[in-house]
């Protein structure tokens, strides 16, 4: 008989267990939402989603938000935690980050009910907000599981002032570029700015010479070709000697190779060089280290004659929100139309200083030049052409101690492909 009590009052606690952890009531009766933010505390992007927060609770009595502060690992964090069953009900990352660690495999909720739901206070249907073809971009099988707040791309950027008081104009082409790169140096001044010390920072160069000569995809397929076969294609070698190219001339200012970020930005934007090749952030970055009549302007990575890709095909890097397998959806997609206003997504722009994915809110002026290559783009890819996320091991451990050895001339252009070749294949053999 105490045999059979006892098991009544396990199977007792194992119910009560579970029904714990399939609700999102807490003991006051309150819905909550679990979220795991990328962001850390004191950043401008928590303090602007600290604000919504506290704001949709004073609107919602009934719900609470309970954020945790977690950094930028937290898509690994947030994957183990739905592999176990414990995943949060919202989370945020690059949207190639959240493809590859939770769309594609599954662990994810649709938030399709989301789309023609009413922004609050506005009226206006949640997907119509959006810039065109930007909430879109991480459809799969016509569901909508990301959605994007911040856009992020990468070109060169470069002070109009200086660019002026030298006569020149942003180039089109790889040709014009590189005659831009031997004026400047003709004059004294340090063409292009590098902190080498950075590895996905040297990694633009090869990655936007590849996404020029062949489109997107091209860089994924060579990476996941397990005979290392597809990096024999000459376009990649062609990639790769336009990149030595551009060390053999010696381009890049003097030390870049042992520079120390953010010593190189902080000389470009102190006037020591004339352009620098990364991500749209850079602007807030260096701003307390420009000068008054200093202004920020970009241009998009030059096309390279017979290539497939154009100036008209822009990197799309978005961040956004997501709703692991598990989620509370309804809870999930009353506090993202909330978040989504006009109000609340104006500090996107004003305090975090990036580009809100809403189409009537302009960007930064600093930014204004990466918006129109956004907006005004034919087509779109991912960041590295989402190398880092769909092949994280293979881009830490062959990719980018490669890509540093031709940037910094230790490898030259053949050398340099026949290992990525030889690499990918041994990296493959052993998965």
């Amino acid at each position: 008989m105490g045999k059979k009590i006892c098991s009544v009052i396990s199977i007792l606690l194992v119910a009560v267990l579970l029904l714990s952890a399939c609700s999102s009531k807490t003991s006051s009766g309150k819905t909550t939402i679990k979220y795991w933010s990328m962001w850390n505390k004191g950043e401008p992007q928590q303090v602007v989603i600290q604000k919504i927060i506290d704001e949709f609770e004073d609107a919602n009595p009934n719900v609470e938000v309970d954020v945790q502060w977690m950094g930028r690992e937290v898509m690994s964090k947030v994957r183990n935690a739905a592999l176990s069953g414990d995943a949060p009900d919202l989370t945020e990352q690059s949207g190639a980050e959240v493809e590859g660690a939770l769309i594609n495999n599954k662990l994810v909720e649709p938030l399709n009910d989301l789309l023609s739901k009413k922004i609050p206070n506005e009226g206006t249907a949640f997907q119509d907000v959006f810039i065109d073809n930007i909430l879109p971009f991480y459809q799969k099988d016509g569901n909508t599981y990301f959605i994007p707040y911040e856009i992020i791309s990468s070109g060169f950027h470069y002070n109009e002032t200086l660019f002026n008081k030298y006569g020149v104009e942003p180039p089109g082409t790889w040709e014009e570029f590189v005659e831009l790169n031997k004026k400047f140096q003709s004059e004294g001044l340090a063409p292009l700015a590098q902190d080498g010390n950075i590895d996905f920072y040297n990694a633009y160069y090869y990655y936007w010479l590849v996404e020029r000569l062949m489109g997107p995809g091209a860089l994924l397929k060579a990476a996941g070709d397990k005979t290392g076969e597809t990096w024999s294609q000459p376009e990649y070698l062609e990639a790769a000697k336009k990149v030595q190219e551009l060390v053999d001339n010696k381009f890049f200012a003097d030390g870049y190779k042992g520079s120390q970020y953010p010593a190189a930005q902080t000389a470009w934007a102190s006037g020591k060089s004339a352009m620098i090749l990364v991500g749209s952030w850079l602007s807030s970055e260096t701003a307390e280290y420009s000068s008054k009549d200093f202004k920020y302007k970009a241009f998009p990575f030059p096309k390279v004659e017979g290539g497939k890709g154009g100036t008209d095909q822009a990197e799309l890097y978005l961040i956004g929100w997501v709703a692991p397998k598990g989620a509370d959806k309804k809870a999930v997609q009353d506090f993202l139309a909330f978040a989504m206003q006009k109000n609340y997504q104006e500090g996107i722009v004003k305090d975090t200083k990036n580009i809100s994915t809403r189409k009537d809110l302009e960007a930064p002026e600093s930014l204004a030049n990466f918006r129109d290559i956004v907006v005004n783009a034919s087509s779109y890819h991912k960041e590295y052409d989402g190398l880092q996320a769909e092949y994280p091991d293979w881009w830490k451990t062959v990719f980018l101690p490669l890509d540093d050895k031709l940037i910094f001339g230790e490898l030259d252009a053949e050398e340099f492909v026949q290992q990525l070749q030889e690499q990918t294949k041994d990296y493959w053999s052993k998965k």
